[in-house]
């Protein structure tokens, strides 16, 4: 796998956890998951970035 794979593959999990704690979240127990589900969403959002940019060919 490449480096902007890798990136992409990361991006979804840090997604899917966004998503898992905020569905956790609405249990009585664990409504700290739904205070903080927007946690990983920046750290999805930089990884994306990195998948995204190209190197500029010389």
């Amino acid at each position: 796998m490449n480096k902007k794979a890798i990136f992409a593959v990361l991006g979804v999990i840090a997604l899917a956890a966004s998503a898992g704690m905020y569905i956790m979240g609405k249990d009585s127990h664990l409504t700290e998951l739904k205070d903080f589900w927007w946690m990983p969403l920046p750290l999805a959002v930089l990884l994306f970035i990195g998948a995204g940019t190209s190197k500029p060919k010389e």
